[in-house]
């Protein structure tokens, strides 16, 4: 089983490229998402009781349920108040990355593709075959977030510093995918990558 990443920055389209990577290979293959992970651990008891002590009543909505928004704005774009966020979310998320990998293999997948956006953030500390980087344009990456995450530019630009530079990314890249264009483009690119394995 080979086991592919997919990293990039915010707003350049890394789930896009999942799904379509994944198209080539239905039956096949795995996804792990890690942001989808982290979202399951703030619905668990131990982990809100932890970002409560750490952050205050501030972080729950009225519904007792994690404000996501919250964090967003106010947390990520904090170094030292991201810091302790990430250590909070990311060991249960790494382990559930790992015992999904395991499953995949157990079940005879060919293909486990984990989707970790911070994945050269926290030291590359995920094992990976192949990691493909998506990026794009900052101006692209803005404007994607203020439209799906309904964020102001200034938020989204505090969001984006908080991470590192694309450039820096597509530097250590096995492959990159460069999402400033059509749908067309990007399923080619896709296409691309996925047939060395496909042929395999």
């Amino acid at each position: 089983m080979k086991s592919w990443l997919i990293t990039g920055c915010a707003g350049s389209g890394k789930s896009s490229v999942a799904a379509l990577m994944l198209k080539q290979f239905p039956m096949s293959g795995c996804f792990f998402s890690a942001d989808l992970a982290a979202a399951e651990q703030m619905k668990t008891v131990t982990i809100i009781g932890r970002l409560v002590a750490a952050f205050g009543t501030q972080a729950l909505q009225i519904s007792g349920e994690i404000n996501r928004q919250w964090l967003r704005e106010v947390v990520l774009p904090d170094a030292a108040l991201r810091k302790q966020l990430e250590e909070i979310l990311h060991p249960p998320v790494l382990a559930a990355l790992e015992v999904a990998r395991s499953d995949a293999s157990r079940s005879g997948m060919n293909l486990f593709l984990a989707e970790v956006p911070l994945h050269y953030e926290i030291g590359s500390t995920v094992s990976a075959d192949f990691v493909i980087v998506v990026a794009s344009s900052r101006s692209v990456q803005v404007r994607r977030m203020m439209e799906t995450r309904g964020l102001d530019e200034q938020t989204v630009h505090k969001f984006l510093e908080a991470q590192w530079p694309i450039e820096a990314k597509v530097e250590r890249a096995d492959a990159v995918i460069w999402n400033d264009g059509s749908l067309a483009s990007l399923e080619a690119q896709v296409l691309t990558l996925a047939s060395p394995l496909l042929q395999a």
